[in-house]
């Protein structure tokens, strides 16, 4: 069946294409592709463009209709999708297939699907986003590289008993868009799906919002960075200049580093005389303004050697607070001589650069692993967390807590795309504060 609608679709399409050509020429193709890219930033090189040969090819044959609202169309040319023209004016007889294949395409509208079963190199089963459509599509190749939770643009014809997908998109959108389509189709349809003709009314705003993330995609901004207060990462080194023994500075400013009686010094040098004359001092607190669960939060380090005290912070509140700190500890035994912000985007940069060189170096060692004894406190760290996030408030699910989100469909659908979201991102590398999402569904009831 897959390889009876592929040879459909091989077989028509490029039939479509030179017909259009051959009957109204390049100008036709032309007011299409223009359309297709909703008239901003159309591709010059048509040929090299991904979505030429892809997404483009059955909206051009099975979806296109010239728009005569502002000037009148040349003579002759379609006042229907392309295909069904054909079928319609030029053909007498057509394959059973081949006809059924032409008006189911017609039929069927571009679309955002999320895959939720993999059955590699056989079939997909996805889902329509916008209009809650399961289908089971027969896919060789895309089944061999695509996982639950990731976001398709296409279409599925339905035609002699089965279903492909047609002029699926180039790219893979990951599960994070997969809740900005929800809210899409909320804003349109507040309290139900939408039907298949709705997806058609709605052609303009789709494609827009495919282009949207396309160029979301290729031209990543960088995220919004914050601490676990909450505040804008800053990545700051403050560097003062000592005019009082390293013991005496690290006197006056142990209560910073001191919770619950523990005083958090490390990397202590004394010299002969058993002077000390290095040490850090770590700035904590107790609990966290965001995470509910944690007993402490680290606000700082302070590297004390020689006569130069080294302070490091990640946000403006931070530096601002122990300013003031270390104003009121040392006073003028301290003189601030040096402050440095690091620029997140180039800091970025390097690190991409460096990794690539690495890459290459291949007796680059992996970080050791840490002691048992650690790696269980971190899972219990881990365990109160995600526990506790089954009852904090989720923007992405509308700000309710994921058990009260379980509780209707709606939120259910919200769940189970945060889910994939995290999913997804905690692939490339397993540390104790991944989620175990088996778990949390589990929890939730969603298993």
């Amino acid at each position: 069946m897959r390889v009876r609608l592929r040879s459909a679709e091989g077989a028509l399409v490029p039939a479509l294409f030179s017909y259009a050509t051959q009957e109204f020429g390049p100008e036709f193709f032309d007011e299409a592709w223009d359309e297709f890219f909703l008239w901003s930033d159309v591709p010059d090189d048509i040929e090299n463009s991904k979505e030429f040969g892809t997404t483009f090819d059955p909206f051009f044959v099975f979806d296109f209709v010239p728009d005569a609202a502002e000037d009148p169309l040349p003579d002759g040319w379609p006042t229907e999708p392309l295909a069904l023209h054909f079928l319609h004016h030029e053909v007498e007889s057509a394959p059973e297939l081949h006809r059924k294949f032409i008006e189911q395409a017609c039929k069927s509208p571009a679309s955002f699907f999320v895959v939720e079963a993999v059955f590699a190199g056989r079939a997909l089963d996805i889902k329509d986003i916008l209009t809650g459509r399961p289908f089971h599509v027969l896919e060789q190749s895309a089944s061999r590289t695509l996982h639950v939770g990731d976001v398709l643009f296409t279409r599925v014809v339905t035609a002699g008993g089965g279903s492909i997908m047609i002029g699926a998109c180039p790219w893979v959108i990951p599960a994070s868009w997969h809740i900005p389509i929800i809210e899409m189709r909320e804003r349109w349809r507040k309290k139900r799906l939408l039907t298949r003709d709705e997806l058609t009314d709605y052609n303009l705003e789709i494609r827009q919002t495919y282009h949207e993330i396309v160029d979301r995609l290729l031209h990543p901004t960088l995220p919004v960075m914050q601490n676990t207060d909450g505040d804008p990462i800053e990545l700051t080194t403050l560097t003062y200049e000592l005019e009082v023994p390293i013991a005496e500075a690290v006197e006056r400013l142990t209560p910073l580093a001191t919770l619950r009686g523990d005083v958090h010094i490390a990397d202590e040098v004394h010299d002969p005389a058993g002077t000390l004359v290095a040490a850090t001092l770590t700035w904590i607190k107790a609990g966290n303004r965001k995470l509910k669960d944690w007993d402490n939060t680290t606000l700082g380090t302070l590297r004390f050697d020689g006569s130069k005290l080294v302070i490091e912070v990640n946000s403006a509140r931070r530096r601002r607070r122990v300013e003031r700190e270390i104003a009121t500890r040392l006073g003028s035994a301290a003189t601030l001589v040096d402050t440095t912000v690091t620029d997140l985007a180039e800091a970025f940069e390097k690190r991409r650069a460096s990794r690539s060189v690495e890459s290459l170096d291949v007796a680059t060692t992996a970080e050791p692993p840490l002691p048992p004894e650690l790696q269980a406190v971190e899972a219990e760290l881990a365990r109160k967390h995600w526990d506790a996030w089954l009852d904090t408030t989720v923007p992405a699910l509308g700000n309710r807590t994921p058990r009260q989100a379980a509780k209707t469909a709606s939120g259910r659908e919200r769940l189970e795309a945060l889910l994939a979201d995290y999913s997804q991102k905690s692939v490339s590398g397993r540390n104790a504060f991944d989620p175990d999402i088996v778990t949390l569904k589990q929890k939730l009831g969603l298993g």
